[in-house]
């Protein structure tokens, strides 16, 4: 850097260009020199301020050793951007595929002799060329993922899911707006009726006002023979003091617990389903309803790949796992008979189940066909005098003394409630109910489970005197107390006079 700084220009500190000789003997580039002339208007030097009258001359001395150094520097910045091998200090030129690493031609002479070798430059285009081979899935998933393609095998199903919920949604407003306008209608039909029944009274009464005062009207004697009876039809005539609850809107029936009402009729449209079964890691050719709970086998078309593919089984898997409690959920079948249900293991990344084998057991379930049951993950086959059609898994949690904590699985006919396969598990495995529709088969729909509302009833607050009022069982609890402490106390005193 100190050679670089000699050969430098005062003015613009870069190297010299066209560099000029002062009369005071200082050097600057030609455009910087008369450019600080310009601006000064006097023809002094920036550096001695020494005034220069004759014209600056070329140095050219100077500007050879500028061009030399500038040679040499960019000699050394292309030599420094070369490998060298760090055994014999040599340009590295070549590839050994063997080793897998880069040498030089002494390398290939001895260490890499009987090595498989290629240049340095075909080893990396060779390797490039892999290397986008490899990039390629990824670049299109980026390119689908910029352009929002629904039909990418790795993308999210966003517009289907987005339609589904607006779809469903509508559903429960256009069930609202049909309650509302039902009970609106109601409102008004009850309206409509008292209204009528008012004007039938306000008739009733106006007709009787007014034969009253024509009575009045009659001449004296006749008026004064029948006061009594005008009285007495007078006295009927009066209205009430305050409107009869007949001429009242029912405002309770209306109003009463109308969301609570409102939800129990919208228990039929909305039911609940125990078991909601994953999309995502359905095989591509089953099909699967809107609401997650029936699938049927299919062909799927090729350009809808399945997102998360498990493996070559046909697994539908549920989309909750269930480690301990209580669980239980109907699955129809129909008169279906080919199907496979139950229960298996799910795996950490809870998108991938094991292969069914009964070498390696995963799975807990029956499999139908035609009159044969046989169980997944073992050889065992039974028969049935009644096939269900509705069958009903049951998860539960058992203990023995003996043997500790399990889990049973059961399935049962759910129609006569009996049960006809049970197996006992191991505790602490996280269990997916899973179902595998057959060619053959109809749909399998879970069925959704039945939705019971209790009422509890707050314990009425008693009253200050029934609160301090003591109970006849807490009496005579106390009196017992006393009659046993004065029993003890008179044994004590008989005891110490017979003693001393």
């Amino acid at each position: 850097m100190a050679l670089e700084d000699e050969l430098s220009c005062p003015v613009c500190t870069e190297l010299f260009s066209d560099p000029v000789l002062l009369s005071c003997g200082h050097s600057f580039c030609r455009q910087c020199i008369n450019s600080h002339w310009t601006s000064s208007k006097s023809r002094n030097c920036p550096v001695c301020r020494q005034v220069s009258p004759q014209e600056p001359v070329s140095n050219l001395c100077l500007r050879n050793t500028c061009e030399s150094y500038l040679r040499e520097k960019n000699k050394k910045e292309q030599k420094d951007g070369e490998h060298e091998c760090p055994i014999h200090g040599e340009k590295i030129e070549l590839f050994c595929q063997n080793d897998e690493q880069t040498i030089c031609a002494t390398c290939m002479d001895y260490e890499h002799r009987w090595h498989k070798t290629q240049p340095l430059q075909q080893a990396v285009k060779q390797r490039k060329g892999k290397l986008k081979v490899a990039l390629r899935p990824a670049e299109n998933m980026l390119l689908s993922l910029r352009n929002g393609a629904a039909k990418d095998a790795k993308i999210s199903k966003y517009n289907q899911t987005e339609r589904r919920i607006r779809e469903e949604f509508n559903k429960l407003q256009q069930f609202l707006k049909k309650e509302e306008e039902s009970r609106i209608a109601a409102l008004n039909e009850e309206e409509k009726e008292k209204r009528g029944k008012m004007k039938r009274k306000i008739s009733s009464l106006s007709d009787r006002l007014r034969e009253v005062e024509e009575k009045m009207k009659d001449d004296d004697v006749t008026f004064l023979q029948n006061y009594n009876s005008i009285m007495n039809r007078a006295k009927q005539t009066l209205p009430d003091s305050e409107l009869s609850p007949e001429a009242l809107i029912d405002v309770q029936k209306h109003l009463g617990n109308l969301k609570y009402q409102v939800w129990e009729k919208m228990k039929d449209i909305c039911p609940y389903y125990p078991v909601i079964l994953n999309p995502n890691a359905a095989p591509p050719d089953v099909s699967m309803s809107n609401d997650l709970t029936s699938v049927t086998s299919c062909v799927r078309r090729q350009d809808e790949p399945n997102p998360l593919l498990l493996h070559r089984s046909r697994m539908v898997l549920g989309s909750v796992g269930y480690g301990s409690g209580v669980q239980m959920w109907d699955i129809e079948v129909g008169n279906s008979r080919h199907w496979s249900l139950g229960v298996c293991l799910g795996s950490e990344e809870r998108s991938f189940v094991q292969m069914l084998n009964p070498e390696n057991p995963c799975c807990w379930g029956l499999r139908r066909d035609g009159d044969v049951y046989k169980f997944l993950n073992t050889t065992a086959t039974f028969k049935l005098k009644t096939n269900p059609q509705v069958v009903r898994v049951k998860l539960g949690d058992c203990f023995d003394k003996k043997g500790g904590w399990w889990r049973n699985v059961s399935y049962f006919d759910a129609t006569l409630n009996s049960i006809f396969a049970y197996f006992h598990l191991p505790a602490g495995m996280e269990l997916f109910p899973f179902v595998i529709p057959e060619k053959r088969s109809g749909p399998l729909r879970i069925v959704p489970a039945k939705v019971t509302v209790t009422f509890e009833q707050v314990e009425e607050e008693r009253s200050l005197p029934e609160r301090h009022t003591v109970s006849p069982k807490v009496r005579w609890n106390v009196l017992f107390l006393v009659l046993f402490f004065l029993l003890v106390v008179l044994c004590v005193f008989v005891m110490y006079h017979l003693i001393y």
